[in-house]
């Protein structure tokens, strides 16, 4: 007897390990604002795999959004995005269980680049000298700045039976299983109950 596959979301399933990973380490390290700056190689490892993904999906959505334009760097994907859905870098993920949320893209509304991206660069390039910013604050960033490139990936290529994007609820219904930690706000989820004949 076979085994039958439908097309899996290869892009959702990554950021679930990463997110499974990042739970696992809440068990070693408080989730507190006093621990913001704690650093470890498991953090390092995290921070450096979210933002390595978040550059992958952030290059598809520029292509979607924008086909000629050319997107090879972050300062591309930002021009971009904010060209074209500024209402990314607006954006907040949370974490309720722990009280913990932020807006990973706010940095996209000046000048710089998050700072948990350059931080990624910094450990890449300079491990010896920036090591320490391999920390809990840089990585929950990272790992938000990821889930809302997903979703706003995945909300991009997804249609209805009639052609149209989806909505936010109908988004994230699509994207199984849930996230387990993160969260956007909560009206981008449908309630219990709540109907839907979406499917990927």
């Amino acid at each position: 007897m076979g085994i039958h596959y439908k097309q899996a979301n290869i892009h959702w399933n990554y950021f679930l390990a990463i997110e499974k990973d990042f739970e696992t380490l809440s068990r070693y390290i408080e989730f507190t604002e006093s621990n913001n700056q704690v650093f470890s190689i498991e953090l390092a490892r995290l921070l450096m795999s979210a933002t390595q993904e978040a550059d992958v999906v952030l290059k598809q959505i520029c292509q979607l959004v924008n086909p000629k334009g050319k997107a090879e760097t972050i300062n591309d994907y930002k021009e971009i995005i904010i060209s074209n859905i500024p209402e990314f870098i607006g954006e907040s993920i949370h974490i309720h269980r722990f009280g913990m949320s932020s807006m990973p893209w706010e940095n996209w509304g000046g000048k710089s680049n998050p700072d948990w991206w350059q931080a990624n660069n910094k450990i890449k390039h300079q491990r010896v000298t920036h090591f320490e910013l391999a920390n809990l604050k840089n990585t929950f960033n990272s790992i938000g700045g990821l889930l809302i490139s997903i979703l706003y990936y995945y909300n991009q290529i997804l249609r209805n039976d009639r052609g149209e994007r989806l909505s936010w609820k109908e988004t994230t219904n699509v994207l199984k299983p849930s996230t387990a930690l993160f969260r956007l706000q909560n009206d981008y989820y449908q309630e219990p109950g709540e109907w839907t004949s979406i499917e990927w």
